[in-house]
């Protein structure tokens, strides 16, 4: 559940006493008894056995998914046809990432989106919507997701936009080869708190400390994530987590995808699996692929993606509202084919209008980002054509890096020959420089300042850039606030920090060196402590009631507490004027 990114303190994930939480729970699966079906005989002969042989010798490598999105995604992007279109980013992303990872001869893993589901901002108000509240925590989150049903996919994915807590981007139920439940293929069961769930799932948020992560921090957070899924806990040891060596060599390739905590994004490792995940992910593989992969290659008709063999697709019918497209209920010679004298669908891309028809040349069909200029449709096709990119070297994230290619890629110390680093605290050194945007000299790392230190003053005029909220900061320990203070990273809750104060042995040893230095006060505390509890017992004796007929009847406890006033003498009354005693009376009043 923590994810290596620039964009947040844990990678993404939670911290350790989630996990901890979770894997508990995960023990608790009640396994249900398997009906087993009556053997059938072949209704064919030969023909029939040499096909279905060959068939279970075909390789099982795809992993379907079911992915849903809230109404918060839904607004953020707009349209469901750009819903969609973030949708097969992340999994074609995902998708290059897992075919390219050789998982101890397991090889081409890939992913397939078997159906979609948007909430847009009407489901918002549906009380049968469970994701239709704003203010929901990220582990509730992924419960109501794993309430559902998911036995006919291998994972399912909730995606919103949402800011979580501690800068969580993504949370996800762990497999294992076996011992407990959750990860790929997970079937529905009961558990101990006594409801059915599904623990193949897991939520991707697009969120943090309020900004917008880009398009390939969230990319690499759902691999991290399905990773998790997959049977790989996060990496440790100094074999998988070279950006932590004092190695400047091994460090500059940075951490692998299952890194804890925060990393850069863009070193050589960040897209890649570490030995030790291999390790975890391919044992999981082994004993669980068979139970729900299935062979790659065969599109499916209904996921709302527009693949290989179909001209269009818009869905289910109790989705599909497209005026163009014949949905994926309708007989096998239609469905996800266009409608007679119709030249296109919406659902191919943002360049059809709901008649049906190509968008003009003048139609804009993208935004123009940092990095690029806005699309405009062609004329003669569905598909939004790609956008020309600006100038390399134009400023963007808010002047902290710069444009490379089209892409936000670039760190703005680039801009002027200089490399980004990362400030790190030392004696004498300003704390509050840990969040800001810093440079060096190509390969002299003794030069690294921040960008309003006199060092770099004929670059940046002494103007300050400071990191983005939820960057990585002091070397990679910690990350920023939103205050831009550089908050150190503690990979356990405060649960567990409070586990290890009490039990430290440390604890004990200092309590005890107290006592034998200041055995006079600790004397003097015991015999306080044993007065105060023989007054204590004294009081309630008194109080107590009986039945023994030789004791004194017990005093009534308001009676000995009540306060006794001193005898007054008594003295003549004096006459008072009538006036004074009208006055009185009406201050009484």
């Amino acid at each position: 559940l923590e994810y290596p990114h620039k964009y947040g303190p844990q990678g993404g994930c939670a911290d350790h006493s989630v996990f901890e939480r979770m894997q508990k729970y995960q023990m608790t699966g009640i396994e249900e008894p398997i009906t087993e079906k009556p053997f059938e005989e072949p209704k064919n002969d030969g023909p029939q056995l040499l096909r279905k042989k060959r068939a279970t010798q075909a390789e099982k490598n795809t992993c379907q998914l079911y992915i849903q999105t809230d109404h918060l995604f839904y607004k953020h992007y707009g349209t469901r046809e750009a819903v969609i279109a973030q949708i097969s980013s992340h999994v074609k992303a995902i998708d290059t990432i897992y075919q390219s990872t050789d998982f101890s001869g397991i090889r081409n893993i890939s992913f397939m989106v078997k159906r979609i589901r948007i909430n847009t901002t009407v489901d918002e108000r549906d009380s049968s919507n469970p994701f239709r509240f704003p203010n929901i925590g990220v582990e509730k989150f992924l419960e109501l997701n794993s309430e559902q049903n998911h036995d006919d996919y291998c994972l399912a994915y909730v995606f919103t936009d949402r800011d979580f807590d501690d800068g969580v981007l993504g949370l996800a139920w762990v497999g294992a080869p076996s011992g407990s439940s959750g990860g790929i293929c997970e079937k529905s069961k009961l558990y101990s708190d006594g409801k059915k769930k599904s623990l193949n799932t897991g939520i991707i948020t697009v969120q943090n400390y309020g900004s917008h992560v880009p398009p390939k921090v969230s990319h690499i957070t759902f691999a991290h994530e399905v990773g998790h899924n997959f049977g790989s806990p996060h990496d440790s040891g100094m074999e998988c987590t070279p950006g932590e060596s004092k190695n400047l060599g091994q460090k500059e390739n940075g951490n692998y995808i299952m890194y804890a905590r925060a990393t850069s994004g863009d070193k050589l490792n960040n897209n890649k699996f570490s030995i030790c995940s291999i390790r975890n992910i391919s044992q999981v593989l082994e004993k669980k692929r068979n139970n729900c992969f299935v062979e790659s290659g065969q599109p499916i008709c209904g996921n709302g993606l527009v693949e290989q063999g179909e001209q269009c697709d818009c869905g289910y019918s109790d989705q599909c509202k497209d005026e163009c497209c014949y949905d994926a209920n309708q007989p096998e010679d239609k469905k996800c084919k266009l409608k007679p004298g119709k030249y296109c669908s919406p659902s191919q891309g943002p360049c059809c209008t709901a008649q049906c028809n190509f968008k003009l040349r003048t139609d804009k069909c993208r935004n123009d980002s940092d990095c690029a200029k806005e699309g405009m449709c062609n004329g003669v096709s569905a598909l939004c054509p790609a956008s020309d990119p600006k100038p390399n070297f134009t400023d963007c994230n808010r002047n902290t890096q710069v444009c490379i290619n089209g892409q936000c890629a670039g760190s703005i110390c680039e801009k002027h020959g200089l490399e980004e680093c990362t400030c790190a605290s030392s004696d004498g050194k300003d704390d509050r420089e840990l969040c800001h945007v810093c440079c060096m000299r190509k390969m002299d790392p003794a030069t690294c300042a921040s960008t309003g230190s006199n060092q770099w003053e004929r670059h940046f005029g002494r103007k300050t850039i400071t990191l983005q909220p939820g960057s990585p900061c002091n070397d990679f320990k910690g990350y920023c606030d939103v205050f831009m203070r550089c908050r150190l990273v503690d990979a356990d809750g405060p649960l567990a920090r409070l586990k290890k104060a009490i039990f430290n042995p440390e604890l004990y040893e200092n309590i005890a060196e107290w006592i034998v230095a200041y055995w006079w006060a600790v004397l003097l505390m015991g015999i306080a402590l044993i007065m105060l509890m023989a007054g204590f017992i004294k009081i309630c004796s008194v109080h107590t009631p009986s039945s023994n007929p030789k004791l004194p009847p017990h005093k009534p406890l308001p009676g000995t507490l009540k306060r006794r006033r001193p005898p007054q003498t008594t003295q003549p009354p004096q006459r008072q004027r009538p006036r004074e005693s009208y006055q009185m009376g009406h201050m009484r009043r």
